[in-house]
């Protein structure tokens, strides 16, 4: 496999989310607060999930984006942990073609182009989901522009670049603008 159209891929899929951000926010730090309408509480923007039984936290780059311009009618998710260099873990999903709230099950070989990867999980391991494969069950509960406010579920599977399968259960995202 050529791995410079790999790593030209997730540059490609960072850039969009650097220049899509807002400036992004850290986790505990201040952000925008909105009420969440199935806690009917205020909540800071958040992704995590757990993979393969163990808790993943975005630290930074939170972001999310609902019917942003230049796009076929998505919704983007993503964020990132660890240090802000090579080693930097990301997670992308980027749904395409959907109108709002509802189930969405996507594939390898989506229809629409829909993609979930995670990026950079280690040195052997540098990318799970995207052309590698995956699937995954996406529930988006809010789903609105202007400001963009974007609550969602996810589960499913990446695989792997080294022939593993990283499983995810217990996806959550929540992101005001």
């Amino acid at each position: 496999m050529n791995y410079r159209i790999i790593f030209s891929f997730m540059l490609f899929s960072l850039a969009i989310i650097a220049c899509g951000s807002k400036g992004g926010t850290e986790q505990g730090s201040p952000t925008e607060a909105a009420s969440s309408e199935e806690a009917g509480q205020t909540t800071e923007n958040y992704l995590s999930m757990k993979i393969n039984g163990v808790e993943w936290k975005a630290e930074r780059e939170i972001f999310g984006a609902f019917h942003p311009k230049g796009y076929n009618k998505a919704l983007i998710i993503a964020g990132s942990k660890g240090a802000n260099d090579k080693n930097e873990q990301s997670f992308n999903l980027n749904l395409y073609n959907i109108d709002g709230p509802g189930v969405y099950d996507i594939q390898t070989g989506d229809p629409n182009a829909s993609v979930v990867q995670m990026g950079n999980w280690s040195p052997e391991n540098f990318l799970y989901g995207s052309m590698m494969g995956y699937k995954m069950k996406v529930s988006v509960k809010t789903a609105s522009t202007k400001p963009d406010v974007i609550e969602a579920t996810f589960e499913g599977e990446l695989s792997g670049n080294a022939g593993d399968v990283m499983k995810i259960t217990e996806g959550k995202f929540y992101y005001h603008e």
